[in-house]
C-alpha cells in the first residue's frame, strides 16, 4: 500500500470517528487537505498562464505596447503584477469552489451560522470578480468566457440569498441548491484548459519561424513541459470532482457510512494524486 494512504488512513482511524450529531469531522479534515494540495498545482499552471496571457494580449492590441494610449480596463495588462483578466477570472472562480468547500466543511465541523454568513460573503465576493474580470478580457479569443460568465451570474443572486441566512439548516438547502451550477464551474474550468493551453503555445510564437507553427526549436522543450503541467492538473481536477460529489452527499444529502467511506477514499485518491503530480511536472 502507498506509504501516504496508509499514513492518511491510519490518522483517521486515530482521529475522532463521526458522532451521532456530525458528519465526517475527520473525513472533511482530510478532505480540506487534499484539496488544499491539488490547488496549490492549479496556482503554478495560472501563474504560466497570466505570463502568456500579457504577451498574447500586447500582440494583438497595439494600444498595449504603445505609451501614447491608456484604458482603465485594461490596467491589468500594462504592469507585470497580479493577474490579467482571464487568468485573474479563472483564479477567481477557482477560488469561489474553495470557499464553497470550506462552506462544506463548516457545516460538516459545526460552524455557527455567524461564520457561514462570512464565508458566503467571500464566495459572492469570488463570484462577483469572476464575472467582472471576465467582462474585461481583451487580446484572447476563447469560447471559455461566455460559458463561464453565464454561470457566474447564476450563482451570484443564490450567492447573495446565502449571505442573508441566519441558521445552518437553511444553509444547507442553499448550498444542495447551489452545487450543480458550482459543479458545473469547476467542470467548465476544467475543460477550458484547451483554450489556456493555446493561449501558452500563443506566447512561444515568433515571427518568421516557419516550422512548429511559429515556434522556435528551442522553445519546444518549454512547451512541452507546460502541457505537462496543464495535463497534471486536469488529473486532479477530475480527482476533485470526485471528492466534490462525495463530500457533497456527506454533509447535504444525508450521510450513510458508504458515503463516509467513498469520501475518505477519494480524499486519499486527490491527496496522494496531487504528490505524484508535482513530482511528475517539477522542474529537472
Amino acid at each position: 500500500m502507498n506509504v501516504l494512504r496508509s499514513v492518511a488512513i491510519l490518522t483517521l482511524v486515530i482521529l475522532p470517528i463521526l458522532s451521532a450529531c456530525t458528519t465526517g469531522i475527520a473525513d472533511f479534515q482530510l478532505y480540506e487537505q487534499a484539496y488544499q494540495a491539488q490547488a496549490v498545482e492549479a496556482d503554478r499552471v495560472l501563474d504560466r498562464l497570466a505570463r502568456a496571457e500579457r504577451v498574447v494580449a500586447r500582440r494583438s492590441d497595439p494600444s498595449l505596447s504603445g505609451a501614447f494610449e491608456f484604458d482603465p480596463d485594461k490596467a491589468a495588462y500594462y504592469v507585470d503584477a497580479g493577474d490579467p483578466p482571464l487568468t485573474g477570472a479563472i483564479r477567481s472562480g477557482l477560488n469561489a469552489v474553495t470557499t464553497y468547500n470550506a462552506m462544506l466543511a463548516g457545516l460538516a465541523n459545526g460552524e455557527s451560522a455567524a461564520a457561514l454568513t462570512s464565508r458566503a460573503g467571500t464566495l459572492y465576493s469570488n463570484l462577483l470578480a469572476t464575472a467582472e474580470a471576465l467582462s474585461v478580457v481583451a487580446g484572447v479569443s476563447t469560447t471559455f468566457v461566455p460559458g463561464a460568465q453565464a454561470l457566474a451570474s447564476r450563482l451570484l443572486p443564490l450567492a447573495e440569498q446565502i449571505q442573508k441566512l441566519r441558521n445552518r439548516a437553511a444553509f444547507r438547502r442553499k448550498l444542495l441548491q447551489a452545487y450543480p451550477d458550482m459543479r458545473a464551474l469547476l467542470v467548465r474550468l476544467r475543460d477550458g484548459t484547451r483554450e489556456m493551453y493555446t493561449v501558452i503555445q500563443r506566447s512561444y510564437v515568433k515571427r518568421g519561424v516557419i516550422r512548429n507553427r511559429g515556434i522556435p526549436a528551442a522553445d519546444m522543450p518549454k512547451l512541452e513541459a507546460d502541457r505537462k503541467l496543464l495535463a497534471g492538473w486536469v488529473i486532479l481536477m477530475d480527482q476533485t470532482l470526485v471528492s466534490m460529489d462525495a463530500a457533497t452527499r456527506v454533509v447535504l444529502a444525508g450521510a450513510s457510512a458508504s458515503d463516509a467511506t467513498v469520501l475518505m477514499d477519494a480524499s486519499v485518491d486527490l491527496r496522494v494524486l496531487a504528490e505524484r503530480v508535482r513530482d511528475a511536472t517539477r522542474p529537472q
